[in-house]
């Protein structure tokens, strides 16, 4: 034996169908089902559900219907025609046109007046909430807020608790007993009217959180509160895929039927989204188009003018012929000096032969005396003239004058 509870299927009659298939719900008595409103309105077939819901109701009693804003709508409505307040009620516009009950009412003027006078005494004999226990857990259901039916009060404000049971909407940290003074006692409520969505919205701003806050989802999925349930996953959403509206197109993308079991509070999910697994039932079920590529028999010819491409080719080149430039190494000369010239030079000591080592002001100390020079090339020595030994450093410009060759080359072959 299992429980099980769903709410706002909201005229979506296919996924209903389908979520009883899926949880294998048993019609000889073992499973008990709760279904907490909002049957009609926003769907693809709001009466078809309603008649649904009203044969389960009449032919099983294990199946225990609630009422929902809608089904009150619905019934504001109709009270407002008797009274010949047509189109002029504020119920009436809010239904028709803000909550897409105008559907529902033109199917439901379709309808045998034996058939109108059954749905409407049905829904005014839906009770506002009931209670349940399973496995020594005491729920208390509605479709909204806590309607306590065992706490008398006046008629004025146990009509008014009753709107609030069908209308008002939770806080997420509310605590929906604490305003009770009856004798029972409740260990959590379970609602549906507000989609999931609003409160794992709010979550994200909630801090010392109870438990482990879920996991974002693709889809809506069913909020676990501190001591409330809501199963309203956005199934209304469903046929809202190409609304005018951006956010109603994006409920639909987030939006199913739920279902929880209260054994175990296990938790089934219905959309309308097909399986594309090979192998699965609803793949089976549905045939496969065969698609046909179109074949085009055009053969499209193009040629630039003035270019073949056939007698195009690269010029020969001689690289042979091409001319390589010479490239040579400078002829480097070093002079032949001894190991005392050299010891002389480096402590600046002038050489031993009297002086012909040039001072003047741009000279510059320790140069080695041109007889030092000289003898460092024995051979040529003799060969030189005074005037050529003179000039064999060049002191520049800035040095003073260097003899006849002071603009020339200071080293000579």
């Amino acid at each position: 034996m299992a429980t099980y509870v769903i709410s706002d299927i909201h005229g979506a009659l296919d996924e209903f169908v389908r979520m009883l298939d899926k949880i294998d719900f048993h019609c000889d008595g073992s499973d008990e089902l709760y279904l907490l409103g909002d049957y009609c309105d926003w769907g693809a077939h709001p009466i078809e559900t309603l008649q649904y819901v009203k044969e389960m109701d009449d032919d099983y009693p294990f199946v225990h219907p609630l009422i929902g804003n809608h089904e009150w709508m619905f019934l504001e409505t109709l009270d407002a025609e008797k009274r010949g307040a047509r189109g002029m009620d504020e119920v009436e516009n809010n239904w028709f046109f803000n909550n897409r009950g105008l559907t529902t009412y033109t199917e439901y003027l379709k309808l045998s007046e034996e058939e109108r006078r059954e749905i409407e005494e049905w829904m005014r004999a839906l009770p506002y909430s009931l209670r349940a226990e399973v496995n020594g857990t005491s729920y208390l259901m509605s479709h909204a807020y806590p309607y306590f039916e065992d706490v008398k009060t006046s008629a004025e404000e146990d009509a008014r608790r009753k709107v609030d049971a069908v209308w008002r909407r939770l806080m997420i940290r509310e605590d929906p007993f604490g305003t009770y003074e009856g004798g029972r006692h409740y260990d959590c409520f379970i609602c549906g009217h507000t989609i999931t969505e609003f409160y794992f919205y709010k979550l994200r701003f909630e801090h010392n959180w109870p438990v482990r806050k879920p996991d974002p989802s693709v889809r809506n999925r069913i909020f676990f509160g501190e001591k409330f349930i809501d199963i309203d996953c956005g199934a209304k959403c469903l046929s809202c895929r190409e609304d005018p509206s951006p956010s109603l197109r994006r409920g639909a993308l987030r939006g199913q039927l739920g279902c929880l079991r209260l054994d175990d509070r296990y938790e089934f999910y219905v959309h309308p989204v097909k399986h594309r697994i090979p192998g699965t039932r609803e793949d089976m079920s549905r045939k496969q188009p065969t698609l046909t590529w179109p074949r085009f028999d055009i053969e499209p010819k193009v040629t630039l003018p003035g270019i073949r491409p056939s007698e195009m080719g690269i010029p020969d080149i001689d690289f042979d012929a091409l001319k390589k430039p010479e490239m040579k190494m400078p002829e480097i000369h070093f002079h032949q000096m001894s190991f005392e010239d050299l010891k002389d030079t480096l402590t600046g000591r002038k050489p031993g032969n009297g002086g012909n080592m040039e001072s003047h002001s741009g000279s510059a100390a320790g140069r080695p005396s041109e007889e030092s020079r000289t003898s460092l090339n024995p051979d040529t020595a003799a060969e030189r003239t005074p005037d050529e030994n003179v000039g064999g450093y060049e002191e520049g410009p800035a040095g003073g004058a260097s003899g006849q060759n002071g603009q020339e080359t200071g080293r000579e072959n």
